[in-house]
Formats: structure tokens, sequence, C-alpha cells
């Protein structure tokens, strides 16, 4: 006898189909928007406005229990995506005013890593949420190349929002449903 098959736990649970009805509903706007060709073009660049991967993963790490702790989560993490999309542009805009030497740009790096971790403590996030707030930071400054890295923490803000946003209905609806059953 399979006792894995036994236990109730690997079962979906309502707050892995909320997690999934979120992704859903991210991954499809997303895509609708990129197959209409709605997107941020600077120069040869054509940016998303919606981040598929981006918007998801905020679902993910947003999606709690009830619509309190979700909205806390969604807060927590548009702040801490703010502060190392923030820092991030300033590392650019040094990098660029700099000439964007290598070398230069290294250090760069761990310093403004070191800043984002403390600028989202001083704001109040938890460490593991600063870390969140610093794999943003190292996004902005390292995926792209020039002042496309800007846009890109614009865009990365965002689709961070709008994975908030989605998973705050999702959840509110979630929880109306389900006290319209408790109701009858």
């Amino acid at each position: 006898m399979n006792q894995a098959a036994d236990n109730p736990s690997w079962k979906p649970n309502a707050l892995d189909v909320r997690m999934g009805i979120s992704v859903l509903i991210c991954c499809a706007v997303a895509t609708l928007l990129s197959e209409l060709g709605i997107k941020f073009s600077v120069g040869e660049a054509h940016l998303d406005i919606i981040q598929k991967m981006t918007a998801c993963i905020s679902c993910l790490l947003c999606c709690q229990d009830g619509l309190e702790t979700s909205k806390k989560a969604g807060i927590t993490r548009v702040l801490v995506t703010a502060v190392g999309g923030a820092v991030g542009v300033g590392a650019v805009a040094l990098d660029l005013a700099l000439g964007s030497n290598v070398w230069i740009f290294v250090p760069l790096v761990a310093v403004g890593l070191v800043v984002t971790l403390c600028a989202c403590r001083l704001a109040g996030a938890p460490a593991f949420n600063a870390r969140i707030g610093g794999i943003t930071y190292l996004l902005v400054a390292c995926t792209l190349t020039g002042t496309n890295r800007m846009w890109y923490a614009v865009f990365r803000l965002v689709s961070t929002v709008f994975g908030a946003l989605v998973v705050s209905a999702v959840t509110w609806f979630a929880e109306g449903a389900s006290r319209t059953r408790s109701a009858r």
C-alpha cells in the first residue's frame, strides 16, 4: 500500500488552487499583451509591460491563507521590489555616468546589494523579504544593458503590483464564495 497516497497533504488545498488561478490570470494577461504586440519600445528593445515570470512569482509569494495576510504580503513584496529597483536604477545611473567600466561595475554591484538589503530592512521588511529586494536589485543591475535596465525596473515593479492585485482579487472572491456557501 502506498502511504503517500493515503496522506491527504499531497492533494491540492484551497491555497494551492488560489495560487494556480492567480498564476493562470497573470500568465494569460501577460501572454495576451505580448501576442497583441502591446509592449514598451525604447530603441531596439521591446519590453513586456507585464513580465510573465515576475507577475507569476509575485502570485506565489503574495498568496497567503486569507485576504489580510495576502494584502500584507503583497505590500511587503511591492515595497522590497521598489527598493531593489530604485537602488538598481541608482547603480545603473552611476555605472552609465562612470562610462560603464566593467571593473568599476563589479564592486558597484556588491555595494548596491548591501545597500538594498539594509534599505529593505530599514523599511521594515523581514530579512527573507530583504533578500527578494536584493534579487530585484541584481536583476535590474545585471540583466540588460544601458538605460534599458531602468525601464526593466519600472516594468518589474508594474508586474509585481499586478501579481499582488490579482492575488488580492482572487482571494477576496474565494473568501466571498466560501462565506456564501457557509451561509446556506
